[in-house]
């Protein structure tokens, strides 16, 4: 005979499995911002070997438009800035959301540890 789940138990393991998706949205979103950085840091490397007089060309959209290596320099820099706060937030997002991921799954395994030592031997 199959036993039901209790309502408040049914409830947590909802809850658990939203905040398991909510986590897994927070990881993709910050491993898509770190690869951003990464690539901004690559782009400011490079601007920063060429000289001064070398030609610079920002894409935008279906053109390539020419502009100045300070111009090129400033855009980056505060995309990087952008990027980093969000970042951040980010990352204080994942810990809340690990934190009540924890939390969520010692509740349920102290649930299922009080119902299966409550079972009656034989059952």
């Amino acid at each position: 005979m199959a036993q039901k789940i209790p309502p408040e138990l049914e409830q947590k393991i909802i809850k658990y499995q939203q905040i398991e998706s909510q986590l897994t949205a927070v990881l993709a979103e910050k491993s898509t911002i770190m690869s951003e950085l990464k690539d901004i840091d690559r782009a400011l490397n490079t601007l920063n070997s060429i000289s001064q007089d070398s030609p610079v060309y920002k894409n935008t959209g279906f053109v390539m438009v020419k502009i100045s290596k300070e111009t090129a320099q400033k855009e980056l820099q505060d995309r990087k800035e952008e990027l980093e706060i969000r970042l951040k937030s980010v990352e204080k997002m994942e810990e809340s959301l690990r934190k009540q991921f924890e939390e969520l799954k010692k509740e349920i395994e102290r649930f299922r540890a009080g119902v299966s030592g409550a079972l009656p031997k034989g059952s």
